[in-house]
């Protein structure tokens, strides 16, 4: 079956949709994906984000027939202040507290200096993706993925931290092959799983490649 076409919007803090964008992904990402805590079904929006408000992007991906929303990723980007706390993969990885544990630095040593001699202009975040049950099919989420990604390489970005759910983990491998690496241990029950912290890598030619493989319409 062939993908549904989707018109990718781009809704930033200061957009007076930022608030409707935000529901869209508590709706697909918290509720239909089960991500939602107590703590987000009573606030009606992921909380987890709240403290990188100010520097997230979400990308909500409409039926072009229709104007449903069917899909949704939100990206932080860089914060001069808070430097590679700005991503929510990195800020939480060194420091994170498993339930009923001390908190530790989940993320390997070889990464952890690989990412502090990066300059956090050239990192962005995945924070959150989904696509609605019944439009799940390949080349939906792909979508999506083309106007983030297609962003952030026009803005300088080369990294891409995320943290995966264990089986999308390794089906991104699959899909990225060597442009994505697992860079620390698994983090139980982070963000409603386990979830595996990973980058990847979105320089050079990444962006014809993605589109040529990933993307069905593109064939």
């Amino acid at each position: 079956m062939n993908a549904t076409l989707l018109r990718v919007d781009h809704v930033r803090p200061d957009d007076e949709r930022f608030g409707w964008a935000k529901k869209v992904e508590y709706t697909i990402f918290g509720l239909e994906n089960d991500y939602a805590s107590e703590a987000d079904i009573a606030a009606g929006e992921m909380v987890h984000y709240r403290q990188w408000e100010r520097t997230s992007e979400i990308f909500v991906g409409l039926r072009e027939d229709s104007d449903e929303p069917v899909g949704v990723l939100r990206g932080l980007r860089a914060d001069a202040e808070l430097g590679l706390d700005s991503f929510s993969t990195l800020r939480d990885g060194r420091n994170y507290a498993a339930a009923g544990r001390p908190a530790r630095n989940y993320l390997y040593p070889e990464w952890n200096s690989f990412f502090d001699d990066i300059a956090p202009e050239r990192i962005a975040e995945l924070a959150t993706q989904g696509v609605l049950k019944k439009h799940r099919r390949v080349g939906m989420i792909e979508q999506i993925w083309q106007a983030f990604f297609g962003t952030l390489a026009a803005d300088g970005v080369d990294y891409v931290t995320v943290a995966l759910v264990v089986p999308l983990f390794e089906w991104y491998s699959q899909l990225l092959s060597t442009r994505i690496h697992q860079i620390g241990e698994i983090m139980p029950d982070y963000i409603g799983a386990d979830s595996v912290p990973a980058v990847v890598d979105i320089s050079g030619s990444f962006i014809t490649d993605a589109t040529r493989t990933l993307l069905p319409s593109s064939n």
